[in-house]
């Protein structure tokens, strides 16, 4: 997850997965960036690169520039979907769109996430998280034990998340 930090306290903006880069404002200013990066969800791995080596290397090779300017412009698209969706849907939704979000970013079905951990990143309760899940399993969406949700319909739970949830941003 990206995370904005305000006031000493942080929002979840955007998810990054094995699919983009953090820090690509760096090609645009030397001005440090106003977002934290950190594994919050699902348990991974990162290769830290400073920023002046990545620079550097996208002046010379056109298509890592390229690759790196779609990434920021599909990721400017997920924070405004991620936005608008914390606006105006309802809690089952935005669940139902972070548990596709995920899953588009992991190997396998099977999501290490805790529902206090969606609870924070959806800015929501846990016991309303909680009751979701229930509803969602229930209608053998997914399947939750113990620290891991198991996808089991992803197309009922495209549906069931509407146009907050879009693959890949739409961009592609």
């Amino acid at each position: 997850m990206l995370s904005l930090s305000t006031g000493g306290t942080s929002q979840d903006v955007g998810m990054i997965g094995r699919d983009g880069v953090v820090g690509w404002s760096r090609m645009f200013s030397d001005q440090p960036t106003p977002f934290t990066a950190r594994a919050h969800i699902q348990p991974g791995s990162a290769i830290i690169i400073p920023a002046t080596a990545v620079v550097e290397a996208a002046n010379e090779d056109n298509a890592l520039l390229k690759a790196i300017l779609n990434f920021a412009q599909r990721f400017s698209m997920q924070m405004a979907r991620t936005l608008a969706s914390a606006l105006r849907d309802v809690p089952e939704r935005r669940i139902a769109r972070l548990l596709l979000m995920i899953d588009d970013r992991i190997d396998g079905d099977t999501m290490s996430v805790t529902h206090a951990s969606i609870a924070a990143t959806l800015n929501l309760r846990r016991a309303t998280v909680t009751d979701c899940l229930h509803i969602l399993e229930g209608e053998h969406m997914v399947r939750c034990s113990r620290g891991r949700i198991v996808m089991r319909n992803r197309a009922a739970l495209e549906a069931r998340a509407g146009l907050a949830y879009v693959a890949d941003d739409g961009l592609d």
